[in-house]
């Protein structure tokens, strides 16, 4: 018997960071026609975080409330996209998670996740993904993993991964709260069908991170993302294709 609900052959959730325009205008009529769920892991800032944003928080959530009401998920990203990249540019000033503590680390991804339950009420469970991927704060002999901040009050967090499919999550002994995903972007359609075919190959749980699609610096060509949108559509019932809180609950289930 498949280990997967309804005897598919494995899974794959579809995330997008940063809550970007084209996630709104490009992605999202292709994943509605195709009948798919994803996952949007939004930074729930406003004005008074940013000077750069003229909205409040919860006006800049708006155009979202139809995206989770369609069956997609908003997944938490943290508020203020703390990391370090080990660099130190301006945009990085006051949030680079070299210099900070686990409990600023704390305050800020539960300030997130508090917007996130205002806004979207009726969402049940909900995912994180790591800034930049990072999973610490502080450097040297203070560096601390976060990992276990997440595993308290998340479902599970997405990280980053090797791009091998045979490397997709292996749903029996996988860390959901540190799982790997592959980034998707300047991946050709044919790339990222066969990633999906060798990780269902071996009954696993392949994460794919977009950000811009046809939009900013980590794009994905839009005829690309329709590839494999397509693909998926065509395997349902084969392939589970579902936000990452989705199919990390069943995880926990199943497992622990």
């Amino acid at each position: 018997m498949s280990f997967w609900p309804d005897a598919n052959r494995g899974a794959v959730s579809l995330t997008f960071d940063d809550g970007m325009r084209s996630q709104l205008e490009t992605a999202l009529p292709v994943l509605d026609a195709a009948g798919l769920g994803a996952t949007f892991y939004l930074n729930p800032t406003g004005a008074v975080e940013s000077a750069g944003l003229g909205d409040s928080w919860m006006e800049r959530l708006v155009p979202w409330k139809s995206v989770q009401a369609r069956g997609h998920e908003i997944g938490n990203h943290s508020l203020m996209h703390p990391c370090s990249l080990n660099i130190d540019p301006p945009w990085l000033a006051g949030k680079n998670s070299r210099d900070w503590t686990l409990e600023q680390m704390r305050e800020d991804i539960l300030e997130a996740q508090r917007r996130i339950s205002m806004a979207f009420p009726d969402q049940r469970e909900t995912s994180f993904a790591y800034p930049c991927y990072e999973d610490t704060v502080g450097k040297g002999k203070q560096r601390t993993c976060y990992t276990p901040l997440i595993a308290e009050y998340f479902v599970a967090g997405r990280h980053k991964g090797e791009l091998r499919g045979e490397l997709a999550n292996d749903p029996l002994v996988c860390d959901r709260h540190h799982l790997s995903s592959w980034p998707a972007e300047r991946l050709d359609g044919a790339t990222l069908v066969g990633l999906v075919e060798q990780a269902v190959w071996f009954g696993r749980w392949a994460i794919f991170t977009f950000h811009g699609v046809n939009e900013g610096h980590l794009p994905v060509g839009d005829g690309d993302f329709q590839e494999l949108v397509e693909y998926l559509a065509r395997r349902r019932g084969e392939i589970w294709s579902a936000p990452v809180a989705a199919v990390g609950a069943y995880l926990r289930e199943r497992v622990s």
